[in-house]
This record gives structure tokens, C-alpha cells and sequence, in this order.
């Protein structure tokens, strides 16, 4: 069992760290947590506060340190019990409570407690996920009184859905409040990100551009812990090498990881060339698709653990169509995911197509695409106005067996559609198709500068007529 309780008198705690961004919802609590340690015998003012409390947060860990803050910036004692002396405090029926009081008797404590203890049941059996069986309200709230009678005792878990607790437990005199605490916004993970390496460590490509560093971060580092692999990365990078971190490295490390891994060679030239067809489709469809936003990030036939090239989409791009769920976005996806295998077909021909890098890619496809016709309300012909409402009727609760074999016709002739269209940009603009591979063929790894500088030397023309 872990405790802690420090002085207010040793550890100042500010709450204006609370006071901005996705945690200023927990203002409010930390206003009642005071009221309680100021009035402990005085129950009223307990319930209010809320005896049990979720906070939903998108990242557990980063929520769980300003936990410890909030209970010492309220006057209350914290502590934190293992998953076994949860379901010993709650099992034991004479139980007074003083498993888990704070070490000072009679004070106010703030408890955390392991959400997997208060996970709902499997359907298929009486315990849950993590092999517990779930208490029942009655025995939460027979451990929950019994703990209060001297003294307050607030308890609080921190997880990803209020739904994932077991839905008994969901009501007074259980986890009768919760907080939502919203994924952050690219510009506070930039914040997080550079107050935690030092602006110093950073060249002007990071520090200029805080919102497609932040996207990048959400996107690749999205909570605490991969974000903290990724800050000691780069700090040894920037040791190692002694110079500033630039944003070509972060992009680095978001397509292949954080860990020092050997390069790994491709078994032939032949799928070397192959690997660089396909991701040169990639690339290409995403500038031809977006008018020229689209400029990949960086493009690699350079192999990693567990593929022999990767495409990263421009992040900038990424960053201006936040929140956009328009229909021209997704189809965008869909046709930059069908670019490999255009670009194989178009190149090396049907017979040389190859099968098992596709599958991540078809994946991808098919999920977006049944999203279309499932629920959305697409329909293969939309683009034409004549044949816009012909698929408005969305699955409800589980897709039978009739709506399957509607949605996977329109699936497949959709796809086919999408694909013939891919195909045509690629013949249309076959000599950029060429360039770009040639690129790839002599650096094996290249960024969005490399290809803003072959157009701008070969394909001027083409970028300002996107543009």
C-alpha cells in the first residue's frame, strides 16, 4: 500500500495550473474537496462533492499526476491502493474503514482507486476483463459508509469511457459523479512537448510551426507515455549529434518508433523498385487529390519491422482539416490508400502487383468505406445529383443480415470507382509518378522538402496549378 500525505506548510500547490485548458473542469471539485476538509462531520457538504468520482480522460497517466496535486491543494491526505486492497476493503464486512484512511485519524482523505476493479462483468461469465468480480452497489456503498462515519473519504478512478464501470455501479451512492476531460488540442501538446526538452533543443521548424507539431504529437504520441518515449529520444538524438531536434526528426520517429532499431535490408532490387513504385503512389495521389495541400511529410523505402516503406501525410494538412468530417476528406483518404496499388498496376503490371503489403492498405479502405454506406449516408454515384438520397437509411443496433448484403455491393463497385479514378490522375501525370520514384531510388528516404524541391525544379507548372 502506498500513502501520502505532506504538509501544506512544506509543499506550496498551486491550482492555477488547473485553472486553464482540458482540466478546468476540475476546478469546481477542487472548490468542493476544500469545502469537505474545511467541514468534515458534515455530510451534506460530502455528497455534494461526490463520494465516488470518475474523471474520463483519453490519457490515464497524464491525468493521474495532477491527482496527488488536487488532494494536497484541498487540504485533504491521498493515497492509492492496489488492485488486491480494493477488494479486501470491500469484501470485509467489519471492515471500519481504517484500510483505507489516511494516516492521520480523523482527516479527510482522497483515495485512488485501480478502475479495473469496477470494470463491468464479461457477458460470458461473472468477473470482468481483469479476472475481478465486480462489487455490487450494495457493497460499495455499505464500504463506502462505513469509511465515512469519522471522517470523509472520497475515492476516484481515472478512465478512458463512465460507460466501461459497471452499470449498478453507475448511480447514488456509487460513482454518482464524473468529469470528461477532452483529448488536447495540438497547440497544448506542443506546449507540454517543448516545455518538457527545452525550446533550446528545438530549431525553427518546430517553434514556428506549433500547430502541425501538435497534430503530429496527438496523432503519433497521443498520451503521457508515448510521449515520454519520444521526449528522451530526442534528447539523446540531440546529445548524440549535438545539434537542435529539427521537425524532420519528429517525423522520423512518429513513422518508425522511438527505439534504436538496425536497419533492416530489403531481400532484392527488384522489391526494393517495387516498394518505391508503391509508396511514390502514395505520394503522388495525395498532391494530385488535395489541389497540391497534401504534400507528404516524408516517404521511405527504407525498411522497418514490419514494413519495407511508409508514406506520412503532410501534418499541416492534417492540422487545417481538423474537425472536418466532410465527405470530399474521406474519399481523399481512400483514393491516397488506393495509390500504391495504382502505381504498381500503371508500373510494373498487373502480374507484378504485390499481395501482402496491399493488405494494411485494403484494411483501411474497406473501413472507411462500409463507414460510408453503413451509417453516413453515402452512395456510389453521390457525385451526381440525380442519386443523392438513394442510401439515407443507416444501420441501427447491429447490422443484420439483409443490411450486409446491401452495404458490401456498394462497398466493392465503389471502391472499383474510386480506383479507376486513381488510376487516371497517376496516367495523367506519369512523368511526376517517375520523378518521385527516381527520388526514392537515390535517397531511400525523402521529406516534404525534398519534393517541393524536385517541383520546383521540374514540375512548377503543376504545383501552381494546384495551388
Amino acid at each position: 500500500m502506498t500513502k501520502h500525505l505532506e504538509s501544506m506548510n512544506e509543499v506550496q500547490i498551486s491550482m492555477a495550473h488547473l485553472a486553464k485548458g482540458r482540466f478546468e473542469v476540475l476546478n469546481k471539485w477542487s472548490e468542493d474537496l476544500m469545502a469537505v476538509a474545511s467541514k468534515p462531520l458534515d455530510h451534506n457538504i460530502g455528497l455534494l462533492a461526490g463520494r465516488a468520482v470518475m474523471i474520463e480522460c483519453p490519457d490515464v497517466s497524464a491525468c493521474r499526476e495532477i491527482i496527488p496535486g488536487i488532494a494536497q491543494g484541498a487540504g485533504l491526505q491521498y493515497r492509492t491502493l492496489s488492485s488486491d486492497e480494493v477488494f479486501t476493503w470491500l469484501e470485509d464486512e467489519k471492515d471500519d474503514g481504517s484500510l483505507i484512511r489516511g494516516d492521520v485519524l480523523g482527516a479527510p482523505t482522497l483515495a485512488y482507486l485501480p478502475i479495473e476493479c469496477f470494470i463491468k462483468s464479461d457477458d460470458k461469465g461473472d468477473k470482468n476483463q481483469y479476472g475481478w468480480e465486480v462489487p455490487s452497489l450494495l457493497c460499495l456503498s455499505k464500504a463506502l459508509h462505513a469509511a465515512n462515519l469519522d471522517s470523509p473519504l472520497v475515492i476516484v478512478v481515472i478512465g478512458k469511457r463512465y460507460l466501461d464501470l459497471s452499470e449498478e455501479l453507475r448511480a447514488a451512492q456509487g460513482f454518482d459523479r464524473r468529469f470528461t476531460i477532452p483529448k488536447a488540442s495540438p497547440l497544448e501538446r506542443f506546449e507540454e512537448f517543448v516545455d518538457e526538452i527545452s525550446a533550446e533543443t528545438c530549431d525553427i521548424s518546430i517553434i514556428g510551426h506549433p500547430e502541425k507539431v501538435g497534430v503530429l504529437l496527438n496523432h503519433a504520441f497521443p498520451d503521457k507515455r508515448r510521449l515520454s518515449l519520444l521526449t528522451i529520444g530526442v534528447k539523446r538524438l540531440a546529445a548524440r549529434e549535438s545539434r537542435p531536434i529539427s521537425y524532420k526528426d519528429l517525423v522520423t520517429f512518429s513513422a518508425r518508433g522511438t527505439g534504436d532499431i538496425a536497419p533492416w535490408p530489403h531481400l532484392n532490387e527488384k522489391n526494393l523498385y517495387r516498394t518505391a513504385v508503391h509508396e511514390a503512389g502514395h505520394a503522388l495521389i495525395a498532391i494530385l487529390d488535395s489541389g497540391g495541400a497534401n504534400i507528404p511529410d516524408y516517404v521511405s523505402v527504407s525498411p522497418g519491422k514490419g514494413f519495407l516503406g511508409v508514406s506520412v501525410e503532410s501534418y499541416g494538412y492534417l492540422y487545417q482539416e481538423l474537425g472536418c468530417d466532410a465527405y470530399q476528406n474521406g474519399r481523399h483518404s481512400v483514393r491516397v490508400a488506393l495509390g500504391g496499388r495504382a502505381a504498381e498496376e500503371l508500373v510494373l503490371g498487373v502480374e507484378q502487383i504485390g499481395t501482402s503489403g496491399l493488405r494494411s492498405d485494403l484494411e483501411e479502405i474497406s473501413g472507411n468505406v462500409r463507414g460510408f454506406f453503413a451509417v453516413h449516408g453515402i452512395c456510389v454515384d453521390i457525385e451526381e445529383a440525380q442519386h443523392t438520397g438513394v442510401n439515407l437509411a443507416a444501420v441501427v443496433n447491429g447490422e443484420s443480415a439483409s443490411e450486409a448484403a446491401h452495404i458490401e455491393p456498394l462497398m466493392r463497385a465503389y471502391i472499383e470507382r474510386q480506383y479507376r479514378k486513381t488510376l487516371d490522375q497517376m496516367r495523367s501525370n506519369r512523368t511526376l509518378l517517375d520523378d518521385i520514384i527516381k527520388l526514392l531510388m537515390k535517397n531511400r528516404d525523402i521529406y516534404q522538402d525534398d519534393l517541393l524541391a524536385m517541383f520546383n525544379n521540374n514540375h512548377s507548372e503543376l504545383i501552381n496549378a494546384l495551388k
